[in-house]
């Protein structure tokens, strides 16, 4: 069994290229044990898998929440090794409290790498939730999590995580054409305890 932390859950389905409907259930979730404070990765690394059809959205009713899962090896696409869940114990909730104002950053990695025939991209991804995104419906349970790559940050900037940072967005075009917002830069606010979570940062305002 694994300590695990279970951010959201989502229930869905999609048409394959073949014409054939597919359903899956993904969890959001990181390991306790994984945390990191190196050159490379700060904080926890988020993973999700698909965990149908042996689990539902109805299994995962205490979202986000410590849980135990249970896994074992088990062959998956193209007869791959890979973990498959098989049992979940719920353990405690998680107490995040909502602030409209910062994300909680869970974990950061730095990037650095060069595409054949580009240029030289570096910078920091981060894994954040959003504490005012909790949702309850029969397609997620749980909180929404962001993903995204601040260009020219510095890994060092996230000393303090898991913490609640200030995102600087700005508008971008994305890639199909329309306008997006991206993190272009992170504020350090306050830190946050897995087992004894702090309240979120107040917010000045100017009399």
């Amino acid at each position: 069994m694994v300590k695990c932390v279970v951010l959201g859950v989502e229930s869905s389905s999609y048409t394959s290229r073949s014409g054939e409907e597919v359903n899956y259930t993904k969890m959001y979730y990181f390991e306790v044990s994984s945390k990191a404070n190196s050159s490379l990765q700060k904080g926890f690394t988020l993973l999700n898998k698909d965990v149908y059809p042996d689990f539902s959205l109805s299994d995962f009713s205490q979202v986000p929440g410590v849980y135990e899962l249970g896994f074992r090896a088990s062959r998956g696409y193209r007869g791959k090794l890979e973990p498959k869940l098989v049992s979940i114990d719920f353990l405690s909730p998680l107490s995040i409290k909502e602030n409209k104002d910062y994300f909680l950053i869970i974990g950061a990695k730095r990037y650095n790498f060069q595409p054949t025939n580009g240029s030289l991209m570096k910078g920091v991804k981060v894994f954040a939730i959003d504490p005012m995104t909790h949702e309850e419906s029969e397609s997620y349970l749980g909180l929404q999590i962001l993903e995204t790559s601040i260009s020219k940050a510095k890994l060092d900037s996230f000393n303090q995580i898991p913490g609640y940072y200030d995102l600087a967005m700005e508008q971008v075009r994305g890639r199909n054409g329309t306008s997006i917002y991206k993190a272009v830069a992170a504020t350090f606010k306050e830190s946050y305890s897995l087992n004894s979570p702090s309240s979120p940062p107040s917010v000045q305002t100017s009399s």
